[in-house]
């Protein structure tokens, strides 16, 4: 129970503390006094999630502050005994919620903090929730419950007693089943459509079998085309490799040439050499010989021409003998010239000696020169031949050398394609013994590969899909026998589930409808509550009827009720419906706003009503009005008035 309010710098007030007492307090003043700043401040203080005053909590602060503070001092005490707050040890609480300027706030416990969780697990102890529309009616809440349609109207009542359950149940109930006929129905579609999805993936399968068929022979007709590769590529390689031990024999073969050549050649120059030096001594001894041949050629000349001398000296002596007998001194000169000519002769003789054995030696020089010459010339043909030929050879050498180096190029290019190729036929498979003619392979391949073109679409999946369809489709036959009989079972529950909730409703409504009468009895009223109730739980709806001054109930969502005796109906219904709610405290704002002095009479006698009906409750109820007070009830009356901007609470003894 709520035993003071107090505000500090909250909306029009500056500093005020409003006391409340047990049973009815009854809140008055002119309008703008600040009468429903109280009520709010209560809906603040206890965590009220919602407020219509204000979109943001710091336009609730007094004009000009930074900082507003409203409490409320509640009794701690609950049912049994036990503390709702059971951190504070005191019978009463101070509760306290601080407003900042600046969007910040938090809650005070005794001037302690205290989590927004503890303080509502606190409140709700003792049944205080201020988010209900019935613990707390503010302003136009009336008017706004009267303008709603009786649907709306049943699901304001049931979120306010706490008959949310109910309704839950039903409608999952409800969603259950509308879920199940859905799903026996798509159930149907798709059992009709699954046997011809079933069948196409059938026939889907058989091709695909018919893929992975063509695919085995496919990859054996690939290995056995790349082993066929492979042979052909070893066969390239084996002849490469036989050209190339076949160029190193001719290597062999040549080398031996060239050093035969090379050695022959040598020998000849050798020889050559030697010829030559021979040659050149007989040419020098022949060129001593013709010296010597025209030596005594010459001399002979000279030899002659002194014999013709002498012999003319010989005749002429001899003439002169003839003629003058013999002269000693001719004498003496025949004996000379005798003798001359006799050593004349000696010396002609002697060099016709020399002379003969000179062009013997000479004719024999000559020979030599010539056997020479012609074994030097034998010999340089001989060496021409050897260099020609050693020439040859390495040139041979060479350009088999060339041949080498390209077939081994060649050779490294084949070995280098050999590797992947082998890898890759050793990926296909094992070696394929005795492989046909490439053409052969080649063509069957092709026949294959076009055989397996329309079906390339195909996939593993197809298998995947079609054993699956065929799990699907039995599946579905069973699932479909199960959906049935679960729909069966949620029909049933559906339908006790809403005989519940109506049976719930209904007994609820006959209480609600006697206390409804109860409290308009006083004012000269009667009414009735209807369940306005169909198979749709969420086409139900709440129908209230009322009837004043002898007249029987009608609907007040019709015409005939008058403006007045439609707000006295509705007013008398919340009072009376509040009685459901279990709370330590209720409260109405301005509920007999623009209403005319009789009716105001008639709404206070409700409220008088309501709160004497409600034992060990406080009520509070806030009005603009002037009222007139019973003599015989105990009523706390609170006056609020606004003076010069700030608004003053007083308490009416």
């Amino acid at each position: 129970m709520i035993r003071e309010v107090q505000l500090s710098n909250f909306m029009s007030y500056r500093n005020a503390s409003v006391p409340l007492e047990p049973g009815l307090n009854l809140i008055i003043g002119p309008n703008g006094a600040g009468k429903s700043s109280i009520l709010l401040a209560i809906s603040v203080v206890l965590g009220q999630a919602y407020t219509e005053r204000a979109k943001r909590l710091s336009e609730l602060i007094r004009w000009g502050e930074q900082e507003a503070r409203v409490s409320v001092r509640l009794d701690n005490v609950g049912s049994k005994g036990s503390k709702p707050f059971p951190q504070a040890r005191a019978e009463q609480v101070l509760i306290t919620r601080v407003l900042k300027r600046s969007g910040d706030h938090h809650y005070l416990l005794n001037k302690k903090p205290v989590s927004r969780t503890d303080l509502v697990e606190g409140l709700s102890r003792v049944g205080l929730n201020p988010d209900n529309m019935l613990v707390i009616m503010h302003q136009l809440m009336v008017g706004r419950f009267g303008s709603v349609n009786p649907v709306d109207k049943l699901l304001m009542l049931e979120d306010a007693i706490g008959f949310g359950a109910y309704r839950r149940e039903v409608l999952d109930a409800s969603n259950r089943l509308q879920k199940l006929t859905t799903e026996r129905e798509a159930m149907s579609s798709v059992l009709e459509g699954t046997k011809e999805t079933y069948q196409h993936w059938q026939r889907e399968f058989e091709k695909y079998e018919l893929k992975r068929k063509l695919e085995d022979q496919l990859k054996d007709l690939q290995r056995e085309l790349a082993w066929r590769r492979i042979l052909r590529k070893e066969s390239s390689q084996n002849r490469i490799k036989e050209r190339i031990s076949s160029l190193q024999r001719d290597v062999g073969k040549t080398k031996k040439e060239f050093e035969s050549y090379d050695s022959k050649s040598l020998t000849v120059s050798k020889d050559l050499a030697q010829l030559s030096e021979s040659l050149e001594r007989f040419r020098e001894q022949q060129s001593k010989l013709e010296y010597g041949r025209g030596f005594r050629s010459g001399v002979m000349e000279w030899i002659e021409r002194v014999g013709q001398v002498l012999r003319s000296q010989e005749k002429l002596i001899q003439s002169l003998k003839d003629a003058a007998a013999d002269s000693p001194e001719l004498l003496e000169s025949e004996r000379g010239l005798k003798q001359i000519l006799s050593e004349y002769q000696q010396e002609q003789e002697k060099l016709a000696s020399e002379a003969s054995a000179g062009d013997s030696e000479y004719a024999s020089v000559s020979g030599k020169i010539r056997e020479v010459s012609a074994s030097l010339t034998k010999s340089t043909e001989s060496l021409i031949q050897s260099r020609v030929g050693k020439e040859v050879s390495s040139f041979k050498l060479s350009a088999i050398a060339d041949q080498i180096q390209d077939q081994e190029a060649q050779l490294r290019v084949l070995d280098e394609e050999f590797e992947p190729m082998l890898a890759q036929a050793s990926q296909l498979g094992q070696r394929f013994e005795n492989p046909r003619d490439l053409q052969v392979i080649t063509l069957d391949l092709a026949t294959v590969q076009e055989k397996l073109r329309p079906l390339a679409h195909l996939s593993e999946e197809v298998e995947k899909m079609y054993r699956n369809y065929g799990n699907i489709y039995e599946d579905l036959k069973k699932k479909a026998v199960v959906v049935e009989q679960n729909r069966t079972e949620v029909l049933g529950e559906l339908s006790e589930r809403f005989e519940r909730w109506r049976g719930v409703m209904e007994k609820m409504f006959e209480d609600l409808s006697a206390r409804y009468n109860s409290i308009l009895a006083p004012v000269g009223g009667k009414g009735r509550i209807a369940l306005k109730a169909s198979k749709d739980i969420e086409k139900s709806g709440l129908e209230l009827h009322a009837g004043f001054r002898g007249n029987e109930p009608v609907s007040l969502d019709g015409l005939s009720p008058s403006g007045g005796e439609r707000t006295i109906a509705l007013i008398a219904f919340l009072l009376s419906l509040q009685q459901f709610v279990a709370s330590p405290f209720r409260a109405i704002d301005e509920f007999d706003v623009h209403m005319d002095p009789r009716n105001r009479e008639t709404v206070t006698k409700l409220i008088y009503a309501a709160a004497a009906e409600t034992e060990a409750t406080q009520y509070v109820a806030i009005t603009p009005g002037h009222l007139t007070l019973p003599g015989n009830e105990h009523v706390h009356v609170v006056v609020v008035q606004n003076i010069e901007g700030s608004s003053i609470v007083k308490e009416l003894k």
